[in-house]
């Protein structure tokens, strides 16, 4: 008797195991986000409040409708630039609106050194010069005056930037070296993203 007793409540506990297991399966394929490319002209809801005609990053996310852009200037990413909306998923009502956006920076880049120079220049100096390190991601920036990123620079650079990252033989960032994109001068270092 007690050993059917003790099958029956083992039965309805793996019953209720697989039910709950269910249950967060179904919730999770609910939530799945769903991503795509839009220009604000051509979505009726963001055209309702952006005008411009920049490409906007359009995410469905849990009850939210979120739109991104992230600002570059030619081949530049602007560090923290970035207008973002945010609405809800049922009523299409807008719950936020962000805008980061620096007025002090120029339409186009000027002539910049290239992505080779800048990556032998940063290679001359830190943990390049003295590992056998490989260049991991090399991109052209404007930093933010308000970068966590690059804490290492003295004065936020007026110049475009080349940042360089530098990575172990196990592919781990051990170095980050901040080239000025146009007299070459090393700015400092950047925090290694792992």
């Amino acid at each position: 008797m007690k050993a059917k007793t003790l099958f029956i409540c083992l039965v309805l506990v793996s019953a209720l195991i697989v039910g709950i297991t269910v249950a967060v399966i179904m919730n999770i394929k609910e939530q799945e986000t769903k991503v795509s490319l839009v220009i604000a002209s051509e979505d009726p809801l963001l055209g309702k409040y952006e005008k411009s005609d920049l490409p906007f990053k359009r995410t469905e996310i849990g009850n939210m409708i979120v739109y991104g852009h992230h600002r570059k200037i030619d081949d530049a990413i602007v560090e923290g630039d970035r207008i973002n909306y945010q609405f809800d998923k049922d009523t299409k009502e807008l719950i936020k609106k962000i805008v980061n956006w620096r007025d002090d920076l120029p339409e186009h880049l000027p002539l910049v050194i290239s992505k080779e120079d800048a990556e032998s220049i940063a290679k001359s100096v830190g943990k390049g010069k003295i590992m056998n390190t490989n260049y991991a991601h090399t991109y052209l920036c404007y930093i933010s005056p308000d970068s966590h990123r690059y804490p290492l620079v003295e004065a936020t650079p007026e110049n475009p930037c080349w940042i360089v990252y530098f990575a172990d033989k196990y592919g781990y960032n051990v170095d980050v070296i901040i080239v000025d994109a146009v007299d070459g001068k090393i700015l400092g270092h950047g925090v290694p993203i792992p």
